[in-house]
């Protein structure tokens, strides 16, 4: 749970300079809060969907190979999880300012987050911590719909690739319609996990009698913006997330 120099990375150069939270959602791109939920899963070594003090204090002993106390630029740049982030450096971890990398710097990112939600994180309140301390983008989803609309894209991807496949999509479809007469109703479409939580009237005129596949299926074709009869996530979330901004 500590904020790493991904994430200040992502605060200060993707998103912008910080300001107050306010109480009303904000909104961001994809591409901040995968990055943002990319560096959640790096921290979060059990894979257990909540960061925890222990999850905190690992980080620090697996990067600090000569068990010394203290991380070194070259510890931080072979380690396995921060070698891959350019922009870490033991200036950007140095958060209380003496000059070294301790486990006291990684304590002082943990409480940051920990003390407004309390000591284990889930992904959801993670990113909403880092959104809430910066500007409203113009356009994008809240974190509320993009935490949904990454968990369905997980489940969906039954083969674990990181792509939705348009038999997977159909997948989808056949075990939300109850009745297998081929389409869904009103009451059916809860159950179909891309758009469960949004309303799908202008892909489905007439929901109210049913709504077969190949409605759905333009949604597929919408979202997949090369054409490829498959959805990344990033394509997934730019879609179905807008599709669930207003939940």
């Amino acid at each position: 749970m500590i904020m790493t120099a991904y994430i200040v990375s992502i605060l200060f150069i993707l998103i912008g300079t910080a300001s107050t939270a306010t109480s009303s959602p904000k909104l961001a791109n994809v591409s901040t809060l995968m990055d943002l939920a990319a560096a959640f899963d790096l921290v979060d070594l059990d894979d257990d969907g909540v960061l925890e003090y222990a999850d905190d204090r690992d980080s620090f002993v697996r990067a600090d190979t000569n068990g010394d106390g203290e991380l070194s630029q070259a510890e931080m740049d072979g380690d396995s999880v921060y070698g891959n982030m350019t922009s870490v450096t033991v200036n950007v971890y140095d958060f209380n300012g003496d000059g070294k990398v301790t486990v006291a710097d990684y304590d002082l990112g943990y409480f940051e987050v920990g003390r407004e939600y309390g000591n284990d994180v889930a992904l959801g309140e993670y990113v909403e911590y880092f959104i809430s301390k910066t500007e409203s983008e113009e356009s994008g989803i809240t974190v509320k719909a993009f935490v949904t609309a990454r968990r369905n894209f997980l489940v969906m991807d039954i083969d674990d690739n990181l792509k939705v496949s348009e038999k997977e999509f159909r997948s989808e479809f056949r075990v939300a319609d109850y009745d297998k007469n081929g389409n869904l109703t009103p009451k059916e479409f809860s159950g179909f996990r891309p758009i469960r939580d949004v309303k799908v009237t202008a892909y489905c005129n007439n929901g109210n009698v049913g709504c077969p596949v190949e409605k759905f299926l333009v949604m597929f074709n919408d979202a997949d913006t090369n054409n490829d009869k498959y959805l990344t996530m990033t394509e997934y979330l730019t879609k179905f997330g807008e599709l669930t901004a207003n939940t």
